[in-house]
């Protein structure tokens, strides 16, 4: 009898890890991309702060901001549209599994658009930090 408390030894020296395929790679990113064209052809947030980035974009262009700047300014976008995403995730995925309205549902549904408002006025709060004197310099 074995003892419980060991690993058991492969008796095959063929590995059972999945093969590393790029055709399967490909398709995942494909369906990744399908995901981020959904959000934004069906969610009115997506193009807000599609725009919200831009104008930062286009700020950071103008006013030369650094390049430890520009990775802030490009985390707090990535990580607005990435909650936007998941957000949209969630929301279609309970719209789907619980059409008519309940509760549990509307909270985790409140619960995933708070997740992105908090992740949204704190970038906008850098944002003011970053181009904030840069923009008065320029206007004043």
């Amino acid at each position: 009898m074995q003892d419980p408390n060991t690993i058991p030894q492969e008796k095959s020296t063929q590995s059972t890890r999945p093969t590393f395929l790029w055709k399967q790679r490909r398709r995942s990113f494909q369906y990744a991309w399908k995901g981020i064209c959904y959000a934004f052809r069906t969610q009115h947030n997506m193009w807000l702060h599609s725009a919200a980035a831009v104008l930062a974009i286009a700020l950071g262009i103008t006013l030369h901001i650094s390049g430890e700047n520009w990775l802030i300014i490009l985390l707090c976008i990535g990580l607005v549209v990435a909650l936007e995403l998941i957000n949209t995730a969630i929301e279609t995925l309970a719209d789907h599994l619980h059409p008519g309205r309940d509760p549990h549902i509307g909270l985790v549904k409140d619960l995933a658009a708070a997740a992105v408002l908090v992740a949204a006025v704190i970038s906008f709060i850098i944002g003011c930090w970053i181009f904030g004197p840069g923009l008065i310099a320029l206007l004043g």
